[in-house]
């Protein structure tokens, strides 16, 4: 059971660059067009990152991760990244407000997607 990326697959829709979907790959079963993520898998990042790496965010009011994903990085597409990095189970949770979390620079995503992609191979 190999799999491949969605955007390698022909046949499907090519999916934006930083969708989560993108860092699982698709496997299909023995019918000809269903192919389905093996979502089990867990993503994790080391507690140890370098600091440097990121910059921090006071979450002030109840917002959207998908709104904080658009102001640190132009696409709405990483507010899953936000959660990992900052093991948060339930963005929308108002216990949030308040809290301070970490924020990847952009110059750092590119390297930690690829991290996250060979975790998962």
């Amino acid at each position: 059971m190999n799999g491949d990326y969605q955007n390698n697959i022909k046949e499907l829709k090519e999916l934006e660059l930083y969708q989560y979907e993108n860092i699982f790959k698709l496997y299909q079963t023995g019918e000809k067009d269903f192919y389905y993520y093996n979502i089990i898998k867990k993503i994790s990042l080391p507690q140890d990152i370098d600091n440097e790496y990121f910059f921090t965010y006071n979450i002030q009011k109840n917002i959207p991760f998908t709104t904080l994903s658009y102001q640190a990085y132009g696409t709405t597409q990483l507010w899953w990244l936000i959660c990992i990095i900052n093991d948060i189970k339930f963005p929308q949770d108002p216990k949030l407000v308040g809290k301070t979390i970490k924020i990847i620079k952009r110059e750092y995503i590119k390297p930690i997607l690829d991290s996250i992609k060979l975790q998962l191979q």
